[in-house]
């Protein structure tokens, strides 16, 4: 429940650990909605308004650091800091006994000195920066703190260059950075005025950071969710965490490694990429590749089996066996669904499963030929073709 998720979260200890910096802005008082805006700022901001994702999305963030009992971070949590603003008239607010510091740009500026800090305190730390809400692309992203526009002569005071911010970190450590901005990219034409980053890199000075991943919008794209829902980047990312981005390790143990992040997380947002028209869903940068959550048993992962003919699909019935441990039952998977006509008109009869991860024998019955396949299904999904007449 989000009275659960207090503001911050800080366990003192001097041992490495993960720290995290989560922010969410949906309430910007000096945009369109708001209730300090001023009409005649002028068009650049008429379409910016209020936002409702970005401070469930960021709850949502705060409470899975804290509460997730699907596995283990190769460190102890450290600390959580949220910071979080709500359009108008929402009540979300209401439900906190002490509602989280709202993301001005004094705020986050504070906010943000004290989690660098943290993070600097061992360099085998983990330090997880998140933001959600407006952004702009210009010489780098610039987000907007949620007094953005406060001074109608210099709306960017109220803002932060992301790229400029992360470049500094990677320089000061800790040796694993992870950052997710869940912000449109929008171009902005306009002289910012040279917009600050929250830190200031030394040209001369070598990374302190071997193992970095970043997960934005592409440039120039917009962000997508639903009212009053986690947005799409933020499902996306905490299906990752809970498993859906995880790959055995050489012992058969779990574990949710930096790659495998970036390549799960656009096979998760593919259907609302194509749904929103966007080529790129995520991008995914970075480099080195490590562990970074260890799961307690497999995942579920989907499983999309289709018939070869297509039309022997209503006389097929099929059954997926576990390979291992063996001697188990096997799982009768009935008859195929139909889920809609295809890009072409055709209509879709297939099978979507969802099993445990691991090695399966697959077999399909069609009028009295049995096919039979070894086939490994890993997250978030894999699909298979049988043959299943001639």
């Amino acid at each position: 429940m989000i009275e659960s998720v207090p503001a911050s979260y800080d366990v003192s200890t001097k041992a490495p650990a993960l720290h995290a910096l989560v922010i969410g802005v949906g309430g910007y008082p000096y945009l369109a909605g708001g209730s300090r805006y001023r009409v005649g700022d002028g068009a650049a901001w008429e379409e910016m308004t209020q936002l409702t994702s970005p401070p469930l999305s960021a709850v949502a963030v705060a409470e899975w650091l804290m509460n997730s009992r699907q596995g283990e971070w190769p460190v102890s949590l450290g600390s959580v800091e949220l910071l979080a603003s709500w359009p108008p008239g929402d009540d979300l607010p209401a439900r906190y006994t002490s509602p989280p510091p709202e993301p001005t740009i004094e705020n986050i500026r504070e906010a943000f000195e004290k989690w660098a800090e943290r993070c600097r305190q061992h360099p085998d730390n983990i330090a997880l920066f998140y933001f959600c809400g407006h952004g702009l692309q210009g010489d780098g992203q610039y987000l907007l703190a949620s007094d953005f526009n406060r001074f109608a002569t210099a709306p960017f005071a109220q803002a932060f260059d992301f790229d400029e911010t992360r470049l500094a970190l990677q320089q000061t450590g800790p040796s694993t950075q992870l950052y997710i901005v869940d912000a449109c990219r929008d171009s902005y034409l306009e002289r910012a005025g040279g917009v600050p980053g929250l830190a200031v890199r030394d040209l001369f000075k070598t990374n302190a950071c071997t193992n970095e991943l970043t997960l934005r919008l592409p440039a120039f794209e917009q962000a997508f969710s639903e009212r009053h829902e986690v947005s799409r980047l933020t499902q996306a990312l905490l299906q990752c965490l809970d498993g859906q981005a995880a790959t055995p390790d050489e012992y058969g143990s779990w574990e949710v490694r930096t790659d495998n992040i970036r390549r799960s997380i656009n096979h998760l947002l593919s259907p609302e990429g194509e749904y929103s028209g966007l080529t790129r869903t995520v991008e995914a940068t970075g480099f080195g590749d490590i562990p970074l959550f260890r799961l307690g048993g497999a995942p579920p992962a989907r499983l999309t089996v289709r018939c070869l003919p297509p039309a022997a699909a209503g006389r097929t019935k099929l059954a997926c066996i576990p390979q291992d441990p063996p001697d188990q039952p096997s799982i009768d998977c009935g008859t195929a669904q139909e889920y809609g006509p295809d890009r072409h008109g055709a209509s879709i009869q297939e099978w979507r499963l969802e099993l445990t991860s691991g090695f399966y024998t697959v077999s399909a019955h069609c009028d009295s030929t049995t096919t039979r396949r070894p086939h490994g299904v890993f997250p978030p999904y894999s699909r298979l073709s049988m043959q299943v007449t001639s």
